[in-house]
């Protein structure tokens, strides 16, 4: 019998981070028992804190026993890992085969009931576990990876020989990689230095649907979802990239004042590149999580690309007379995190009734002063979605 548990010096790593993790979460629980803390927060705060703080200790302490109780053992006729609270077994005649990933080791089952054991790969002497997996039952991903080509190369719809599909695969990966660094290039180029500012724009909508086309006419080929076995070419970062570029192009540069017309486009948008997407592509056919997972997760960034095109749309090409309004700057503010954003809190303008928050361009940010006028264009927007910028005075 063969043990295996979590690396000491993980181990001890894992300790002190968790208690190094809950205190502060700790320390908010006991607010109102502190001298001088008492009404710090309201009752409303505080519960809402209280929560969270339970939720997240209780994350970090379940976390903790997993890691004292966790291993993985290696008997004569089975196999089991321990978690902190279930134990998992398999007998050694029902293993299919495994699959490794940089974090995890997983041994799958022949039967499809019976969930798949996990084995993190912070455990001490993994090597030892994936030897005596390779030499005992296959490598997953290997063999699924094998029965892919194989079906490729058996599909006519991919070419009339198996030369021929064998090079029209080669060429949907050299097409694939194409579009995943030109992509790449458009999130940039949009982001980091837009100009000329339209055709930046322009780009940024047309490539999501240039991808799209190119998906149709390769009929399967070239996929959406990013494989781990990589039989198939895929543009996902292509897609991905330029979409996510437009949408923080848009949340950066036009302030929307009323987004009530502004859903409606935006979800037609997206229901309609969905459709065009699903229908006859083979990679959605199977009706399982992992599929499921797939298209809720394109459907999250092709919604940014859909508010992105639906917001650059309407204000680039917006040819409306502004109406100007004034207003005073009363603070300022700076968030960091993975961005920094600047912010300035503004007098009522226009229908506005209370000060609002807004952000601003970094060089604008540094001219304002406090008290300074600035000036609002309000504008009616290409698609009657309201929008606003703030400029001096």
């Amino acid at each position: 019998m063969k043990e295996y548990k979590i690396a000491k010096g993980w181990a001890i790593f894992i300790y002190i981070l968790a208690a190094l993790f809950i205190i502060p979460f700790v320390f908010v629980l006991f607010l109102p028992l502190m001298p001088g803390m008492e009404n710090e927060v309201t009752p409303d705060l505080y519960w809402f804190l209280a929560l969270m703080s339970i939720a997240i200790i209780s994350i970090v302490v379940i976390a903790v026993i997993d890691t004292y109780k966790g291993k993985f053992v290696i008997d004569k006729n089975r196999i089991f890992s321990v978690g902190a609270f279930s134990t998992k077994e398999l007998m050694l005649n029902e293993i299919k085969g495994y699959r490794v990933t940089d974090k995890f080791l997983f041994i799958e089952s022949k039967d499809e009931n019976k969930k798949r054991i996990k084995i993190n790969t912070y455990f001490a002497h993994t090597n030892g576990i994936k030897e005596w997996l390779s030499i005992n039952y296959s490598d997953l991903d290997v063999l699924q990876a094998k029965i892919e080509k194989e079906e490729i190369l058996k599909n006519q719809e991919f070419g009339s020989n198996t030369q021929e599909r064998e090079a029209n695969l080669a060429k949907a990966f050299r097409t694939s990689k194409i579009l995943n660094w030109a992509g790449g290039l458009i999130a940039g180029w949009t982001l980091f230095f837009p100009t000329p500012y339209e055709y930046a724009i322009l780009a940024s909508i047309a490539f999501p649907i240039i991808c799209l086309i190119i998906l149709k006419y390769y009929k399967g080929l070239i996929r959406v979802d990013e494989q781990k076995a990589k039989t198939y070419p895929t543009i996902f970062w292509a897609i991905f990239s330029s979409s996510i570029g437009l949408s923080l192009r848009a949340l950066l540069d036009f302030h929307i004042y009323d987004y009530s017309k502004l859903w409606l486009p935006s979800i037609v948008i997206l229901l309609t590149y969905l459709t065009v997407l699903y229908v006859g592509n083979n990679e959605f056919t199977k009706n399982d999580s992992k599929v499921n997972f797939t298209i809720l997760g394109l459907a999250i960034f092709i919604y940014a690309y859909s508010y992105g095109a639906v917001v650059t749309l309407n204000c680039v090409y917006d040819k409306s007379e502004p109406t100007l309004y004034n207003a005073s700057v009363l603070s300022k503010r700076v968030t960091t995190g993975k961005t920094t954003t600047y912010y300035i809190e503004l007098t009522p303008w226009g229908t506005e009734k209370e000060n609002k928050e807004v952000s601003v361009p970094k060089d604008l940010y540094n001219r304002l002063e406090y008290n300074e006028k600035v000036t609002i264009y309000f504008k009616k927007g290409r698609f009657e979605i309201p929008w606003f910028k703030v400029t001096e005075n």
